[in-house]
């Protein structure tokens, strides 16, 4: 299941795929969101050694092609801005929590 779907089931609850039998079992309406979490920073981990291992192709002189990796590089730190904007976003939210009054 991609991100997108991931997003999708939070928007819409009901909608929930059936759990294959080599996955974890999920917990409530979906995927756990520790899991998602976990997902999406190995993801932005891969993009950033993508972007690298193609920053080295180019000096290295063993691709020509400059415009694949500046697109990698592009592509790493937008995730790593909206790892950020997540983390941020998170912050504001366990900040918020802790100054509610039980």
């Amino acid at each position: 299941m991609t991100n997108l779907e991931n997003l999708r089931n939070i928007i819409q609850p009901n909608k929930v795929e059936p759990s294959k039998s080599g996955q974890k079992q999920k917990t409530g309406s979906g995927e756990s969101f520790g899991n998602m979490v976990h997902d999406y920073l190995s993801k932005v981990s891969e993009d950033g050694s993508k972007a690298s291992d193609e920053t080295q192709k180019v000096l290295a002189d063993k691709k020509e092609n400059v415009h694949d990796a500046m697109i990698a590089l592009e592509e790493a730190s937008l995730s790593f801005q909206m790892m950020l904007e997540v983390r941020n976003r998170m912050l504001e939210s366990y900040q918020e929590l802790k100054r509610t009054q039980v």
